[in-house]
This record gives C-alpha cells, structure tokens and sequence, in this order.
C-alpha cells in the first residue's frame, strides 16, 4: 500500500510565515510540520509515501527528503503551479498523481497539515477486512464547533451523509485528511473526475461517493489538530511542545 501526503497549498491564511516557507515545513516543537505526520505514517508501514508538492516550494520539499534520515520510502510528485491562481486543488492533485504513477489502490491519503495522536492502523484493519474506503472521523463534541467542518451521519460506521459547514450539524463526526481509497475507491474517484466533478475540497468526492457506495469509518477522540491559520498552528506547538 502506498501513502500520498498532500502538501500542496500555498497557506496564505498564515502568512507572512509561509512567504518562503511550505506550511508543511514550518517548525512544531522543534521539527517540520512534515516529520509529525511521517511519524504518524510509520505505523502503517506504507511501500513509499509520496509528497504531492506545487512546483514553487518544490525545492524545499527536495531538501527535506534529502535529509529525512526515518524509516520510509519518500517519493516528490510535483505539480506545476506557482501561485494559487494555478492550483489545481487537492481533487485536482489526487488526479494528476494517480494518473501519472499508475496508482490503482490501495492507498492511504494523508494531509500534510493534519497532526493528530490517532491509532491510523485502525484504519488500514478495517479496509483489509472490508475492502472499501475508510474515512477517518474525529469528535470535536459540540454542535456549534460542528458547523466549522464538515460533519458525516453514520449508520453503524457506514457514512451516509456528508455536509459541509452545516447550520444544524446531524452529528459531531467531522471528516478528517486521512483517507484510505480501496481499489474500487480509485476507480470511484476516477468516474467522479470524468463526471465533471468540483477538483477542489477532498469533501466534494466524499459527498458524491457516499451516495454511490459503501464508505466505511473509523471515529476518533483524543487529539487533532487540521492546521490552517496561525491560531490552530500555535494550539499544535503547544500541544507537541507539552
């Protein structure tokens, strides 16, 4: 199984920090953003993981790879944007990066500003037993918190419905950045692509897919943090720091 980490924005809700800098390589607790989620990847013991980066910051991304000193196999997919107006979204991204190296599933899908303590084993098991997509699911616990993400409604664990931002949230399970696509579930993600499907938010496919097939989840508590401005970026120094 092969791991793609999306690192592909250009986070301009934290600047001026990410002028120069990939979100995904500024400091936490001492280490580059991008090391907490490598180590949150080892104890699934991926064949490679492949950092999907835009062409602009792709040189610091090479620099980390040629220094990254852990146990997995990293690979660099760039795509060729250099500012915002180029990007292709994270959809957009998946698709480039699943055509181009021929990824037919099983993967784990992982954000690269996503930094949790989660057992993510928990999810690989259920897709081994299952053979669908899994989707991991955090409990922020509170309806009003809810309406910031998008929030799944389950039957048992499958999810069968998804809302983003809802004004009256069915639940408090919001959708995390780990994702793990089966081998029907790349083939999903390609008829939504061909579909005419929005390429941006990772929510868009999930909404669509639900509808069509068996997406399975496994729901976490404890602790994490999606890293988007400088607030949510200084709550996960301090939580690593501690």
């Amino acid at each position: 199984m092969d791991s793609i980490v999306l690192a592909g924005g250009f986070a301009k809700r934290m600047l001026p920090l990410t002028k120069n800098t990939p979100k995904q390589l500024l400091d936490v607790a001492g280490e580059p953003m991008l090391s907490h989620v490598l180590k949150s990847l080892e104890e699934i013991s991926p064949e490679r993981v492949i950092i999907s980066v835009n062409s602009f910051f792709s040189s610091h991304f090479s620099q980390f790879i040629d220094d990254y000193s852990g146990p997995l196999n990293l690979q660099l997919f760039v795509e060729s944007s250099e500012n915002e107006e180029e990007k292709l979204g994270a959809l957009g991204a998946l698709n480039l990066l699943f055509s181009e190296l021929n990824i037919t599933g099983p993967v784990f899908i992982a954000g690269g500003d996503n930094l949790s303590n989660f057992d993510l084993s928990a999810m690989v098991s259920k897709s081994e037993r299952t053979n669908r997509d899994v989707i991991g699911l955090y409990d922020v616990e509170d309806n009003n918190l809810a309406k910031l993400y998008g929030i799944a409604e389950l039957k048992s664990d499958r999810i069968v419905d998804f809302v983003e931002k809802p004004s009256e949230p069915k639940s408090t399970l919001a959708a995390t950045a780990y994702w793990l696509l089966s081998t029907d579930g790349i083939s999903n993600f390609f008829d939504y692509i061909n579909s005419g499907g929005d390429r941006d938010a990772l929510g868009n496919f999930l909404a669509w897919n639900i509808k069509r097939n068996e997406v399975l989840s496994v729901s976490y508590r404890g602790t994490w943090y999606d890293i988007g401005d400088l607030e949510s970026y200084k709550a996960a120094q301090k939580w690593l720091s501690e």
